[in-house]
């Protein structure tokens, strides 16, 4: 049987996440299970930075708006980034 939190008939496996009994806070140290770091954790890549377009400035600049955040974080930037051109 798992060694994790038990809830009735159901026991959650030991690398669930959960950090002992069941009273316990869940812990999950990445959103993968701990298999893929986040991309703020990982070494820059190599060669030279691209810098995002003033259209892309403007676009992470209405994420932050859309989520109360004055100016855009490492995240807006981020996905303004990966979203392709049209």
């Amino acid at each position: 049987m798992a060694k994790g939190p038990h809830y009735g008939d159901f026991a959650f496996p030991e690398d669930a996440g959960f950090s002992g009994s069941a009273g316990k806070h869940f812990v999950r140290p990445y959103a993968r299970g701990g298999k893929a770091k986040p991309f703020w954790d990982k070494p820059a890549p190599e060669g030279k930075p691209t810098h995002l377009s003033p259209k892309q400035k403007s676009q992470a600049k209405a994420r932050a708006s859309a989520a109360g955040r004055p100016y855009p974080n490492l995240v807006d930037n981020a996905a303004v980034a990966r979203r392709k051109e049209k």
